[in-house]
């Protein structure tokens, strides 16, 4: 074995002895790599498993990079949506100002239970200063 992997191997060791259940994987490479006189055949067991657990590392960073994309994805269409929220919320409470119809139908967004009691404070100042004209 080089020193990079024995190097690496003791790095292993270190962290798999501080895990409360390792894995059958992982107990063998912390015999193996507690083990002062390795024979040929430890060596080759070692290097397997070296080999395995540099492979599940490489697999454990894509699948990370995947769901850091995806998550970005979602993110990214979640502001999308947002935005396109507020725009026509804005849009609307602008035209409620020199449109009776829209104005009418602010107010009766608010009232019939559009806007959750909840929000209701939030845009209270808004509904208020939304011209009331009675358009038959």
């Amino acid at each position: 074995m080089n020193v990079k992997d024995i190097e690496y191997l003791r790095q292993l060791v270190n962290r798999f002895s501080g895990f409360n259940s390792p894995t059958d994987t992982q107990k063998l490479l912390i015999a193996l790599g507690n083990k002062k006189d390795r024979t040929a055949e430890d060596d080759k067991k070692v290097s397997i498993l070296l080999k395995a657990e540099k492979k599940a590392e490489e697999l454990h960073t894509a699948r990370q990079k995947a769901r850091d994309l995806v998550g970005a994805e979602k993110q990214a269409a979640r502001k999308l949506e947002t935005r396109k929220k507020v725009i026509w919320g804005s849009a609307l409470k602008t035209a409620s100002i020199s449109n009776p119809k829209i104005a009418q139908l602010m107010r009766k967004l608010y009232d019939e239970g559009y806007v959750s009691d909840k929000d209701k404070d939030a845009v209270k100042g808004d509904y208020e200063a939304i011209p009331s004209s009675s358009i038959p």
